[in-house]
């Protein structure tokens, strides 16, 4: 997609001259906005994680995101989107959704003000989380105002009325961006799926592992709901657990096929390993829907995210790296894997088997004729999954580093630590691809 910057140069003078200031200043400007906007508009809590919010996760992530890399942040592949974010479904709203997302690629527009090229993958992902909780054009004005307001107040004096024009112009400019994107998004879910909410039936729940349950849903109602998605996407469930007043909708990997007639999601339920009782400050959600039975009915809404596998070259081997619940992307897309590419891989990090769902996924890489291989980090004689193991596996089975495209789903500081092992063990850069738990980060350029 491109990204164009409809506003006045003398704006753009002005963005230049300011964005070290409010750089400098991102965790104060941050912790500032929050409170502030969410407690004017109380309803906005269903698009953040509480969890978050407690542990001023989204402010400091925030800030590191306007901090960025030296460069500028939000640098194409080095940008990664939360939640499995997406598909550990932690939440929809994890910092790099909704509102949070909106100020960050604010400051991103303004630092690439000059190499706007950079951030065509992360508006497009933003867009794609944005579709997905249902927002509109009007949700992006609560975000302005406050956001403006809390750089008014943190900065004080040095906001003069031309520099609060000027970053307002480009706030709003962003949004455009936004929601033209999101216009075409919505006319495509339309066309392939549906908008909007739908009741969906569970038909059947699978014990994967330990804490790890896979849930399939049908649609309640016969309607012709269609099923056109691209694994590896997600697909978010709108449901209010007793005793929320506010809630965030969460966002998980289908881990079922396009071809099938049911939609399923994996789900690992999150536990509090100090207090293993306290849910409702830790995984409330996750303990939530492990509460659910067959026939109970969900509200689910239709499949958005980036196409992962475009993201490559398909004369390169695909080789997945997942760390715990990480395994889901990994799982709904080797069968279009195997279709386009010449060859899979699959490498595993968990604690133990117990715990690592999907037990048969290792017969069905091999019947593939593909690579597999799983450590477990807390038996006898275990081992934690490295670059160094990837390399070699791959290498002991004809495969060169320079080969593969490496698409890694884990949390951030695993997705980090595989990353610049691998670039050091001769891994091109632009051949990994990230999708980790949590906030928006950057990777350094090496």
């Amino acid at each position: 997609m491109s990204v164009a910057a409809p506003i006045s140069k003398e704006s753009l003078e002005i963005i230049r001259a300011t964005t070290p200031l409010v750089k400098e200043n991102a965790l104060n400007i941050t912790t500032n906005f929050y409170p502030k906007m969410l407690g004017r508009n109380p309803h906005l809590y269903k698009y953040f994680n509480e969890a978050n919010q407690r542990s001023n996760k989204q402010a400091s992530a925030f800030a590191t995101f306007l901090l960025g890399d030296g460069e500028g942040g939000c640098m194409k592949e080095k940008i990664v989107a939360g939640e499995a974010g997406v598909h550990d479904g932690l939440s929809a709203s994890c910092p790099s959704s909704q509102s949070k997302t909106l100020a960050d690629a604010v400051i991103a527009y303004a630092t690439n003000i000059e190499h706007l090229e950079n951030l065509s993958e992360a508006v497009e992902r933003i867009c794609e989380k944005h579709c997905a909780l249902g927002l509109t054009p009007e949700d992006y004005v609560f975000v302005h105002d406050n956001f403006m307001e809390a750089v008014g107040e943190t900065l004080g004096e040095v906001v003069t009325p031309e520099i609060a024009a000027a970053w307002s112009e480009a706030f709003m400019a962003l949004a455009k961006i936004f929601t033209q994107t999101e216009e075409k998004l919505y006319a495509v879910a339309k066309e392939k799926q549906w908008l909007g909410v739908k009741e969906f039936t569970i038909t059947n729940i699978i014990d994967e592992a330990v804490d790890v349950k896979s849930f399939q849903f049908k649609a309640k109602a016969k309607d012709g709901t269609k099923s056109g998605f691209i694994p590896g996407q997600y697909i978010t469930i709108f449901e209010k657990p007793v005793g929320k007043e506010y809630y965030a909708p969460r966002h998980y990997t289908v881990t079922s096929q396009p071809e099938d007639d049911y939609y399923q999601v994996t789900i690992k339920r999150l536990v509090d390993v100090a207090d293993p009782k306290n849910k409702e400050k830790f995984g409330f959600y996750s303990n939530y829907l492990h509460s659910l039975s067959v026939g109970d009915t969900v509200h689910l809404g239709a499949v958005y995210g980036p196409d992962l596998l475009s993201a490559g070259d398909k004369d390169r081997v695909a080789a997945f790296v997942s760390v715990g619940i990480g395994l889901t992307p990994t799982k709904a897309m080797l069968p279009l894997a195997k279709k386009t590419r010449p060859n899979v891989a699959v490498f595993h990090g968990n604690s133990d088997s117990e715990h690592q769902a999907f037990k048969g996924l290792e017969e069905e890489v091999k019947q593939m004729g593909g690579i597999y291989s799983t450590c477990y980090s807390k038996v006898p004689g275990g081992e934690r999954l490295s670059g160094r193991k990837i390399v070699d596996t791959l290498k002991e089975n004809g495969v060169e580093a320079d080969q593969v495209d490496v698409y890694i789903c884990a949390g951030g500081p695993a997705t980090m630590c595989l990353h610049g092992q691998l670039i050091a063990l001769g891994v091109p850069a632009a051949n990994i691809h990230l999708e980790y738990f949590g906030p928006f980060q950057t990777i350094p350029e090496k």
